[in-house]
């Protein structure tokens, strides 16, 4: 069962997924940008609600896993909380 650790604001498959969330009481978003075969590239935006493309970046200062163990969760479960929140309703598969 997913605990839903991070908060996904947005989610999208397209040739290039992009997935923004945020963790309780941090202030910042982050937007991961996965490629092929699961590398990616971590941003983060002080912008809040969906990602668009308008929304300023800067780059992470650490990566996507480093992250999740800093908050004390790992990848498994972040695509757990991912499939919790948009799964469903969306008839998503995660590789």
């Amino acid at each position: 069962m997913a605990r839903n650790e991070t908060f996904f604001l947005y989610a999208d498959r397209g040739a290039t997924s992009v997935y923004k969330f945020r963790f309780e009481g941090r202030p910042e978003f982050h937007v991961w940008f996965e490629y092929d075969g699961g590398d990616g590239v971590l941003f983060t935006t002080p912008e809040p609600g969906p990602y668009s493309v308008e929304h300023a970046l800067e780059p992470a200062k650490i990566g996507l896993e480093e992250l999740l163990a800093e908050r004390a969760t790992t990848k498994a479960q972040w695509v757990k909380d991912l499939m919790a929140q948009f799964g469903e309703p969306l008839a998503w598969t995660y590789p």
